[in-house]
């Protein structure tokens, strides 16, 4: 809504006003619960991080390592399906937490914890 300024500011042409707004009543107790399941799913989101660098360690290990000795009176080649069983499982992890963070993803956007306090 504009309000006109008197003529002789000449700085200012119009000022517009858009003070008109949402009031949001809520219980402490439920927006505690909306906000711990909305920081507990942020966490969640995250999660691939761990896997994915786990992956590349052993990636960087198998590609660059020698198993050609016995260690702690280990085989080598026992060393040898550790690390490629390692590296098949952190991969495993990581898969299934991408997809977890691809589901989550909705739920760590700002207008669903707005929709959720809200009740829509």
């Amino acid at each position: 809504m504009p309000i006109n300024i008197q003529e002789e500011n000449r700085f200012v042409n119009q000022v517009c006003s858009n003070t008109k707004s949402d009031l949001i009543e809520i219980t402490e107790d439920k927006l505690e619960n909306i906000l711990s399941r909305f920081i507990l799913n942020l966490k969640k989101v995250q999660l691939w991080l761990t896997p994915l660098t786990l992956f590349v360690s052993i990636l960087i290990v198998v590609l660059t390592a020698d198993f050609n000795k016995d260690f702690l009176s280990i085989p080598k080649e026992i060393w040898s399906s550790i690390f490629y069983i390692s590296l098949v499982l952190s991969f495993i992890w990581l898969i299934w937490s991408i997809i977890n963070s691809i589901r989550l993803y909705k739920r760590t956007r700002l207008e669903y914890i707005i929709n959720k306090i809200k009740n829509n």
